[in-house]
């Protein structure tokens, strides 16, 4: 089966696996009564374990969760607008695509960036003749940090930084990490261990890092299908496998000697909130899944909610709507507040949208930084969206001077940066919220 992360943000082709990744189709229940409508407020459904948790934002103890690596400078970290970039399809100035983008995100002046971290490391940041990737592919998420590019990425100075980050050991297997005990005492170790190496190797640099998996209900309804509910056995599925990502990242906390100035943290990223927000009976990562890891945060793919609207104050009530749900249901085990809550993903399809662009972009940052979430994160520099006349995709990080790459016709319009070099006005939204 064809790799959930192909779909990587809005659908596209973003850095695929090799490993299957989904959960048996079989475990895939339609909603009754929803039909085939997939708008985010369509459908009856009578799924199992909706009923959702109790709010606990703000319960842990403060003296305990300011003892908490990384705690203090997280809950006084200014609001991060920050930019993805991960399987562009093109470049501007060659040599390694992951240093690129990073550089030029922060010549932009972000302080915050979204990266991937996958065994597909070499597609989504093609070399292009840097000789930068080692020749063998790295082992575990630690070595892949220790390559020249992650390297030279990871000491720029970003405050927070953000990753998708799947291990070598199993990669996007989900299914093997929860029938195969070694597997999930694998990815425990590998997210241990790499945690671990962050808070030895960054501490005292102020970085914040956010360790996540991919949009969640899409790997557990094996695509956009918000008309079907998720099976319980996908969510046994899912669980098994985010609390062995979960503890790792938890022991490595604890087995760090509290330093300062570093914090690593686990979220459970959920894509598929509005809906349940406003009162649908449907099972969805937020209210199945996210109770039962109790991660120390929760990221929000936020494309559900954040296209819905007509105007800024329809579009900014949908995100607080989504938002709201998530304070309410999401456990906060480190007593981080609402700040255990970032968006992950919100974008602008520009050729499709061409009026929106600046007054989407303000309401959907306005909306969350007066929820006092960590931040919110656009999708993305370079356009992911961009396919020719026939529908293939550009390979990532196509140069000028290459034969094939796209025109800013041939790309949905979801990037700060178009391939002829001009920029989206959505960058002067984000980039006011830089200035503090």
């Amino acid at each position: 089966m064809t790799s959930l992360l192909l779909l990587c943000g809005c659908g596209g082709a973003g850095s695929n696996f090799t490993t299957p990744t989904t959960v048996s189709a079989a475990t895939i229940t339609p909603v009754a009564g929803s039909g085939t409508n997939t708008t985010p407020t369509a459908g009856g459904g009578t799924g199992q374990g909706t009923g959702g948790a109790p709010s606990t934002s703000g319960s842990g103890s403060p003296a305990a969760a300011q003892s908490v690596p990384g705690y203090s400078q997280l809950m006084a970290l200014p609001f991060q607008a920050g930019i993805t970039h991960t399987d562009g399809r093109y470049g501007f100035t060659g040599g390694n695509f992951l240093i690129e983008g990073a550089q030029k995100i922060l010549d932009l002046g972000s302080p915050a960036i979204f990266l991937y971290m996958t065994p597909n490391f070499r597609t989504g940041y093609p070399d292009r003749g840097a000789g930068m990737w080692p020749a063998s592919n790295p082992v575990s998420l630690t070595e892949l940090a220790q390559t020249l590019p992650y390297q030279k990425v990871f000491n720029m100075p970003f405050q927070t930084i953000v990753i998708t980050a799947y291990g070598m050991a199993n990669g996007d297997d989900i299914n093997k990490i929860y029938s195969d005990p070694s597997a999930a005492a694998a990815e425990e170790k590998e997210f241990y261990d790499f945690a671990r190496y962050l808070y030895s190797t960054y501490a005292g640099t102020g970085k914040t890092f956010v360790l996540k998996h991919w949009e969640g209900d899409f790997i557990a309804l094996n695509g956009y299908h918000p008309e079907l509910e998720i099976d319980q056995h996908t969510i046994d599925v899912m669980v098994t496998w985010l609390k062995a990502r979960q503890r790792g990242v938890a022991r490595a906390r604890q087995d760090a000697g509290n330093p300062s100035g570093i914090g690593v943290f686990h979220a459970v990223e959920c894509s598929l909130v509005l809906d349940f927000a406003r009162g649908l009976k449907k099972s969805r990562v937020i209210n199945t899944v996210v109770p039962q890891v109790a991660p120390d945060m929760v990221t929000y793919s936020s494309w559900d909610s954040t296209l819905q609207g007509t105007d800024a104050a329809s579009a900014s009530a949908a995100t607080k709507e989504a938002l709201d749900a998530i304070k309410r249901v999401a456990p906060d085990p480190l007593g981080l507040g609402n700040r255990r809550i970032l968006i992950s993903e919100y974008g602008l399809m520009e050729r499709s949208r061409p009026t929106e662009t600046v007054w989407r972009a303000q309401a959907i940052l306005e909306a969350s930084k007066s929820a006092g979430i960590l931040g919110a994160f656009y999708w993305e520099l370079f356009d992911n969206e961009c396919t020719d006349a026939s529908g293939n995709y550009f390979p990532a990080g196509s140069l000028p001077s290459d034969p094939v790459r796209p025109a800013n016709a041939n790309c949905d319009g979801l990037s700060i940066v178009r391939p002829d070099g001009s920029t989206s006005p959505a960058l002067a939204v984000v980039a006011s919220y830089w200035k503090h």
